[in-house]
Order: C-alpha cells, then structure tokens, then sequence
C-alpha cells in the first residue's frame, strides 16, 4: 500500500509537470507569432465550403470593423482605416503602438475545387501604415499576421456555426414532422 506521503509526493510530481507542459505551449505559441511578415505579405487560408457560405461567414467575422468596399461578385472585402482605441491588440504584447499608426485590411476571395468539392482561398492582407507627423507621407510598416490569422480562425469559426445551425434545423424539422 502506498503511504500517503508518496501519494502527495507523486500528485505534486504530476502538478509540475503539467504545469511545465502548458508553460512550454505557451511560449511556443507567442514564438510563432513573434516573426514580422514581409511588407504586405497575405495570410492565407483555403475553405472547403461554398462560396456564398464563405462570404456571409467574412461578413460575420468582420462586422466589426469599418466596411470600405464590400464587392460580392469580384470576391473583393476591405476595410476602411482602422485607427486610434479601435485598433487591434495583440493580447502578448503591451500597447506601445504609436498613435500615428492605422491599418486597412484587404480580403480576396477565389473560387476553385477541392477535391471536386468546392473550395474558397481567403486571402487576408493587412496595410500598415505610420504617420509619423502631419506633413510627413505614410510610412508602410509590416504586420505580425496575428490578426490576419484570427480573422482567418473567426471565418472558419462562423462556417463551422452555420452549418451547426443548419443540420440542428434540418433535425428539428424531421422530428416535427415525424411527429405529426
């Protein structure tokens, strides 16, 4: 029988080395993102999915942000500057962004197959820009592509809802009419 000293002794082995494996993950995910993109550089991301389903789901992630251009038919979705408290804040890095900064972020839409499925490219790209004072031209910056990513993550988030949605409908509407 195991005395109950080694049993805290090994419930406290088990604490640190979890502790330490979720301490590594982490640390390896702020690592992935500690890289800059190259100046306006995409983020991409293919969707197995309709295209008008990958379009009302990019109009849910980014509602909001202020709509620009909103071209259904070109696959053509941008924003209109993003600037001041409104701005993104990436939740590892503290707010030392300068005023001057705002963004516009541009999303491209291409249809194709997947499969024989069909299939949506989103393409997130977001334009950086620093003004540095009022007489000076805007300074392009490049972006970290966290916000491109959860742009992306949001987009398929809202694809997987919608479909939810939609069997769970289907569901209801065979149990009622089975019912009846």
């Amino acid at each position: 029988m195991i005395s109950k000293r080694a049993t805290t002794f090994i419930t406290m082995i088990a604490l640190i080395c979890t502790a330490l494996t979720f301490a590594g993950c982490a640390e390896t995910a702020s690592e992935k993102f500690k890289r800059t993109l190259k100046l306006n550089e995409p983020v991409t991301r293919i969707y197995t999915a309709k295209y008008e389903e990958v379009e009302s789901a990019i109009k849910q992630a980014m509602i909001r942000y202020p709509q620009r251009v909103d071209n259904t038919e070109a696959g053509i979705f941008e924003t209109d500057y993003v600037k001041g408290e409104a701005r993104f804040r990436s939740p590892g890095k503290p707010n030392d962004e300068s005023l001057g900064n705002r963004y516009r972020i541009l999303i491209r839409l291409v249809r194709g197959k997947n499969d024989d499925k069909p299939a949506v490219k989103v393409i997130v790209t977001k334009q950086i820009e620093l003004n540095r004072d009022f007489f000076a031209t805007a300074e392009p910056v490049p972006s970290d592509g966290l916000e491109e990513a959860s742009i992306l993550y949001r987009i398929g988030r809202e694809i997987v809802l919608s479909r939810a949605i939609v069997k769970a409908t289907e569901r209801e509407n065979k149990r009622q009419e089975q019912a009846q």
